[in-house]
């Protein structure tokens, strides 16, 4: 868990050379669009870079940016953990995110979830062993004239999703490497295979 206090130091970054160098040229495009002394208003954008290189925010990379920005490493979490579009924890490769807003229960989407959980042989939040795939709910995207609908990746929309649509999905990613999630450190259990 983040500390209250911030370290006085600099904090450690938690990615590899290919990560940093994708990091720092998106970070010099986020804080070029706001004034030198509000450089701050980038967080939600930084995190989101964090997040596209790691697949998940770690406290480490929350740590991070929070130095980068010169916010408080435990304000950087208080913004990612308001957010569903922070992932906490890592997920699978391909990662659905499953709407449960009214529009998308009353067109199903309560037995898709329902669905997902046993094509997938794991429930929301979790991971399947190979570490391919995970879903959640999500409250909202905004999609509710296709309702229901989900988003994978983090990017990409699915609409009408039925059953039939769902597996086909799954089967079309088993086929696509997805993104490469970095591990919890080594003494947190994730539940996920490591291997």
């Amino acid at each position: 868990m983040i500390p209250l206090t911030r370290p006085a130091g600099p904090v450690p970054s938690p990615f590899n050379a290919d990560q940093q160098a994708r990091f720092d040229a998106g970070f010099a495009k986020a804080i070029a669009k706001y004034p030198a002394d509000k450089k701050r208003a980038a967080l939600l954008a930084v995190l989101h870079l964090a997040q596209e290189q790691l697949g998940w925010l770690p406290e480490a990379a929350m740590a991070y940016v929070g130095f980068l920005l010169d916010v408080p490493a435990v304000r950087v979490r208080e913004v990612a953990t308001f957010y569903t579009m922070y992932r906490l924890k890592p997920v699978g490769c391909h990662h659905l995110e499953i709407c449960n807003s009214v529009s998308c229960w009353s067109k199903g989407s309560e037995a898709l979830l329902k669905h997902a959980k046993e094509k997938l042989g794991v429930h929301a939040g979790e991971v399947t062993p190979d570490g391919k795939f995970s879903f959640g709910e999500v409250a909202c995207l905004a999609g509710c004239g296709y309702a229901p609908s989900m988003v994978v990746n983090n990017y990409a929309y699915a609409e009408d999703m039925t059953p039939e649509k769902f597996d086909a999905l799954i089967e079309k990613l088993k086929n696509e490497p997805g993104q490469n999630i970095a591990d919890f450190p080594k003494n947190h259990d994730t539940g996920r295979a490591h291997g």
